[in-house]
């Protein structure tokens, strides 16, 4: 997150959107590595017989959250536009403003702190 902040004072909008993502898609391999909750070495996060990486480790995620489906729906989906917006800013030719940006960041630290209630400040 400071990476993005760093970005966001440079006026490098549309790169900050990465780290945003990134820092979300990081904790959450983090966690699933150090939860008491059936945990995933990060070697075996890594070997996950050809399914796309990022939503392996947010479906494992998702099955360790013991919420009501809504809950569980609702972060899966802002980890999913999160990724969405990433994606546009990595491979395509949006320019993020500033306002979407700090859009994206917000998004990221409310990601981050929703597994931290949900799976304690590992």
């Amino acid at each position: 997150m400071e990476s993005a902040q760093i970005l966001i004072d440079k006026k490098q909008y549309t790169c900050s959107v990465h780290c945003s993502y990134y820092a979300v898609f990081q904790y959450m391999k983090y966690m699933l590595a150090s939860t008491n909750s059936n945990p995933i070495s990060f070697t075996e996060q890594n070997s996950h017989n050809g399914e796309d990486s990022h939503e392996y480790i947010l479906n494992e995620t998702k099955n360790r959250i013991n919420q009501p489906y809504k809950i569980i729906r609702n972060f899966s989906e802002a980890v999913r536009i999160l990724k969405k917006n990433r994606v546009e800013a990595d491979y395509q030719q949006k320019e993020f403003t500033d306002l979407e940006c700090l859009d994206c960041k917000k998004n990221a630290e409310v990601l981050i702190s929703t597994l931290k209630r949900y799976f304690g400040n590992i």
